[in-house]
């Protein structure tokens, strides 16, 4: 059994493991003016500990995804990971998982700073420019009442009203839901850009060839600063 296992082929993979690591000693992509930051200490401290957490994952690690991680972790052959909500419902199931009754569920661990888990997108919107608006927003009334929500649920899709996660049914049927609670009471969002898809696609590649041992912290952490920085200048 491996001590841990995490996805970080290039793109969004690399970066939505990485974030919480970055967080959690003090660093972030961008400073209080907006500018880069990847160069800083912080920064190369925590892609430095993602190199040796590499060192307790699955040979090829560089290259994973989501489907990689749930295999290890359902066949027991990785201790731990970082995962999100929706993936886990399969870990408690008898018919997909050697674990199930096995594993338990935390809030991100701290560095030098508290643990902070990342928010992707948890929310339901209705496009200005809709020609169906109204059957829009019936839909998200219908799909958000009480019901639907218990519904989807159990069935693994987490709540997307944070006040449904603490509903006696689903603490009951659902170990995981406490944790993801407490975890989104200080969860952070990715950083919030219209060039987000461009910067995490560069930022990706770097931390995945720095976890594959073609290029060096130092090196992987210049080159994802100077190309967001290119990035970040272009949209001017």
């Amino acid at each position: 059994m491996y001590g841990y296992v995490m996805r970080a082929a290039p793109g969004n993979s690399a970066v939505a493991d990485f974030m919480p690591l970055l967080w959690a000693f003090g660093g972030d992509i961008f400073d209080a003016q907006g500018k880069p930051s990847l160069g800083s200490p912080e920064a190369l401290d925590a892609l430095r500990f993602m190199l040796e957490l590499g060192k307790v994952s699955p040979p090829g690690y560089a290259g994973f995804n989501a489907d990689e991680v749930s295999a290890h972790l359902l066949q027991g052959t990785a201790a731990m990971s970082i995962n999100w909500p929706a993936w886990i419902a399969a870990m408690d199931d008898p018919l997909k998982s050697k674990i199930s009754g096995k594993i338990e569920f935390a809030q991100m661990p701290s560095a030098r700073l508290p643990g902070v888990a990342e928010l992707g997108s948890w929310l339901l919107a209705v496009p200005a420019a809709s020609p169906h608006r109204d059957a829009a927003f019936d839909f998200i009334y219908w799909a958000t009442d009480a019901p639907q929500l218990t519904e989807a649920a159990l069935r693994g899709n987490p709540p997307t009203a944070t006040q449904r996660l603490s509903f006696p049914r689903f603490a009951e049927e659902i170990s995981r839901l406490p944790a993801q609670l407490a975890a989104l009471e200080g969860a952070r969002p990715r950083p919030r850009t219209k060039q987000w898809n461009e910067i995490e696609n560069a930022f990706g590649v770097a931390l995945s060839q720095a976890n594959s041992g073609a290029i060096t912290p130092e090196a992987a952490m210049q080159q994802a600063n100077e190309e967001i920085n290119a990035i970040v200048e272009r949209s001017k």
